[in-house]
């Protein structure tokens, strides 16, 4: 129907000007005083102007865009440069230049910041520029330049689109992990904040007795009340270690608050690959979904890139296929292998299956990520069962302390 549209549009644009060059001639033949003539003349000066604008051709454009780098962080801003080169000098009334992106991109951007009207000029080199606040992880396609303009009334439209296909994958956030920071929390409280966990999962290897000149923020409180007596934690060397992180790629719901969970659960696995690589740890890394992804063992500094760029473009799905996917690999997960479970929600199926894995003293590490009022009392008491069962299992919040357990399970 455009197509037909496209075709019949100028035939009848040139039918209507001809009838009202007939329709104004008649009236001034008829009328015959100065107001009828002027009229009639006028018209013709339009329509003769126009013709000739709808004659001269756009001409060539050399069009660059410049953007920086093709990979960022996700949270940075992105400053967009276009320019645009005219080889000659159309006399254009307006130009239209708009920066095709894919949608996904598009939604980021303040109100039609991507687009701009330039206006009668004699410059030869015209420039703008755009910039994208707060960029969001995924990979983003640019297409190129469309330029656009027409004549005073509409009636002639010129457009024409330059080709400059584009990449620009944003990474996810993650959190630069340099050394365990102690905190005092009770045998009850199960909600840390997300850094502490980080740190602390990945940093501690034991504890001893307290000696002078320790630091007192190295203090093992947990152990310092089962002994009663001062403990002092002490770090890992991490030489031999394995850890294996399953990512739970599914969620309960779209809601505002599980979604946000989950952006928290992709910079968490990625906050221990980007420090399972500085540290030149054994890494293997699946996630589970609909459809599954699994990295084998290896040293996370050889996967790494391939491992964050699948987390930078990954999306959830609700088909709840986790425990099912993870079941089907379970024999394949290695012996003494640290087994860290990241997810935005606790089921019974999946508390099934934690705890045939810790029956065959596998060393797991869950972390249910805060989803805010979208946690229900249920949750919370899986998690207490997960963590009486032999795992470490927290409920992590956005960079402060929550509530503990205690205060929402009922007891």
């Amino acid at each position: 129907m455009r197509k037909i549209w496209g075709t019949v549009k100028p035939v009848l644009q040139l039918l209507t000007a001809v009838l009202l060059l007939i329709s104004l001639f008649s009236y001034a033949m008829f009328q015959g005083n100065f107001v009828s003539w002027f009229l009639f003349y006028t018209v013709v000066t339009l329509i003769v102007l126009i013709t000739a604008y709808a004659m001269i051709p756009l001409g060539n454009f050399h069009v660059e865009r410049k953007s920086g780098q093709g990979a960022m962080q996700a949270g940075n801003g992105l400053t967009v440069e276009i320019q645009i080169e005219r080889s000659w000098l159309f006399p254009f009334l307006y130009l239209a230049v708009e920066d095709v992106t894919e949608e996904s991109l598009t939604k980021q951007l303040p109100y039609q910041a991507s687009k701009i009207i330039f206006y009668p000029t004699m410059k030869r080199v015209l420039t703008y520029s755009y910039t994208i606040p707060n960029l969001k992880r995924g990979k983003y396609h640019s297409y190129g330049v469309k330029l656009s303009t027409s004549d005073i009334f509409g009636f002639i439209k010129k457009e024409k689109f330059v080709s400059m296909p584009s990449e620009l994958l944003v990474y996810p956030k993650y959190y630069n992990i340099e050394q365990w920071e102690a905190y005092e929390k009770h045998d009850s409280e199960t909600s840390i904040a997300l850094q502490d966990f980080i740190e602390d999962r990945t940093s501690i290897a034991g504890a001893r007795e307290y000696v002078p000149g320790d630091k007192l923020t190295s203090l093992d409180w947990k152990a310092t009340a089962r002994a009663n007596k001062l403990m002092t934690k002490e770090f890992e060397d991490y030489v031999g270690q394995n850890f294996l992180v399953v990512f739970n790629n599914s969620v309960p719901d779209t809601s505002f608050a599980v979604s946000d969970a989950y952006e928290k659960g992709i910079e968490l696995v990625t906050s221990i690959i980007m420090y399972a690589q500085r540290e030149q740890l054994q890494l293997g890394f699946w996630s589970f979904g609909k459809e599954g992804k699994r990295f084998p063992f290896g040293a996370a500094s050889e996967q790494q890139k391939n491992m964050v760029s699948y987390l930078a473009q990954t999306s959830p799905d609700e088909a709840n296929l986790f425990t099912k996917n993870l079941k089907k690999h379970e024999d394949e997960i290695p012996g003494g292998v640290t087994l860290i479970i990241v997810s935005v929600e606790l089921t019974d199926d999946m508390l099934d299956l934690m705890r045939t894995l810790l029956a065959r003293r596998v060393n797991i590490l869950f972390a249910l990520m805060d989803k805010g009022k979208e946690v229900d009392a249920w949750e919370y008491k899986r998690l207490k069962k997960l963590r009486e069962n032999g795992a470490d299992a927290y409920l992590l919040a956005n960079g402060f302390w929550a509530e503990s357990t205690s205060k929402v399970e009922g007891d």
